[in-house]
């Protein structure tokens, strides 16, 4: 009859058995690839890959070894409860460990291989996605300057001198379809575009708590002589610490006529928060406007 002692041996030298042989294919392996210099990255990723299978081959021949050591202490110390007690409490102390290593190795492998099928998919719709996009001429996808709903004139070119009565009113015009317009061009009397205000913004400055010596009437009223200048360098609490003047001019990209619609995205691209795109006739901010593209023009496109 065997005693709880020798059986705590004799599980204690299974697992150095098994842990020594693992150790010496790994080192062995090791040594074999280093006669053979590769890429560091082709090493690391040789030896991560012997390590997975490595864990799950000698987690499962360790899952053997201990299942049969506890079979054999069931039959041959049926007598003994003490030894067959502790042999389930090793038995249950090991299988949770060899179940995580397998389990640690599989989730890598199978997180690994979605991820580069999502980066594969991805890729192509980013590649499908620029080639629609150059197949449309700019032209094609603008709104026309004579087509732009909701444009208000900057007196001089000074955007601070735009009365916020006509802001007003341009933001109470409707589109085509009947849907109130949600953002308004602003121009210089020669047609150049000084900026575009969302009606987010517009909403934002309206609901601004204003210096106790400041105040503004944001209404549609003929009487209503009132200029941008007095909100144009306060902050704006969404882009702070950025003012709300900043916010309407900073965030207008230009392209020239005669391009496609991938480079107005390019374009737009290049400035944070931008989601409008002036065209003119050599996509310089000074020309006069020819038209205007928008982010919902480009989304169009991209799902036609």
């Amino acid at each position: 009859m065997l005693s709880l002692n020798a059986i705590l041996i004799i599980i204690l030298c299974l697992l150095v058995f098994i842990s020594g042989v693992l150790a010496y294919i790994a080192f062995n392996r090791k040594a074999k690839e280093a006669e053979k210099p590769a890429p560091a990255s082709e090493a690391s990723s040789g030896f991560r890959e012997m390590l997975a299978d490595d864990i799950v081959k000698f987690s499962i021949v360790g899952l053997i070894f201990v299942s049969v050591v506890v079979l054999g202490v069931g039959i041959f110390g049926a007598s003994n409860s003490d030894a067959v007690e502790n042999s389930q409490y090793v038995f249950a102390a090991l299988l949770p460990l060899f179940a995580t290593w397998v389990g640690t190795v599989l989730a890598y492998y199978f997180s690994k291989q979605n991820f580069e099928a999502a980066s594969k998919a991805t890729e192509s719709l980013v590649k499908l996605s620029g080639q629609k996009l150059r197949a449309v001429p700019i032209e094609e996808a603008m709104i026309p300057i004579d087509k732009i709903v909701g444009t208000v004139e900057a007196p001089n070119g000074d955007l601070k001198e735009v009365p916020i009565q006509k802001v007003a009113e341009a933001f109470e015009d409707k589109l085509p379809g009947g849907r109130p317009i949600s953002r308004v061009v602003i121009l210089t009397p020669g047609k150049a575009c000084v900026g575009v205000l969302h009606r987010g913004l517009w909403s934002e400055m309206r609901a601004i708590d204003l210096p106790s010596n400041v105040t503004v009437n944001f209404k549609n009223d003929p009487k209503n002589k009132d200029k941008l200048e007095k909100v144009h360098d306060l902050a704006s609490e969404s882009r702070a610490p950025e003012t709300f003047g900043a916010f309407i001019t900073g965030y207008v990209a230009f392209a020239r006529a005669g391009g496609t619609l991938a480079d107005a995205k390019m374009h737009m691209e290049n400035k944070d928060g931008c989601q409008d795109v002036i065209v003119t006739a050599t996509g310089k901010s000074t020309e006069p406007v020819v038209g205007w593209v928008t982010n919902v023009e480009i989304g169009k496109a991209l799902e036609a």
